[in-house]
């Protein structure tokens, strides 16, 4: 899978995961998330996205407001219906999160933890 960061502000999973969690939830850095787009196993659009700091790799599936649309529409916030997934990590600390799903709120938390 091919991790990126677009210029500016990027398309809806890059906006998404800035406005959302600016602050990794695992290793607390401020964080220029790169992003990737997947299909699981249920042919479901996963985004993906991985800390350029810690290399943490998160994913959920957006909801479907997220999909291209035929006519421009202004500026939608897109929700996200699902968990977020600790795909994988490079930190031992984290390894007991790998493949656990977490409400945003909850690592919403985590990110403000330690932060002033």
């Amino acid at each position: 899978m091919e991790f990126r960061r677009e210029a500016g502000e990027g398309g809806a999973s890059q906006r998404w995961i800035d406005d959302n969690l600016p602050v990794c939830p695992l290793c607390k850095s401020q964080s220029l998330w790169e992003t990737a787009t997947e299909v699981d196993q249920l042919a479901l659009t996963r985004w993906v996205f991985r800390c350029p700091n810690c290399k943490a790799v998160l994913s959920t599936i957006p909801d479907n407001s997220a999909s291209p649309l035929s006519v421009p529409v202004p500026a939608v916030r897109t929700a996200v219906v699902r968990d977020i997934r600790v795909e994988s990590v490079e930190r031992k600390q984290d390894d007991d999160f790998i493949g656990e799903e977490f409400p945003l709120a909850e690592l919403q938390e985590w990110a403000s933890e330690g932060q002033s």
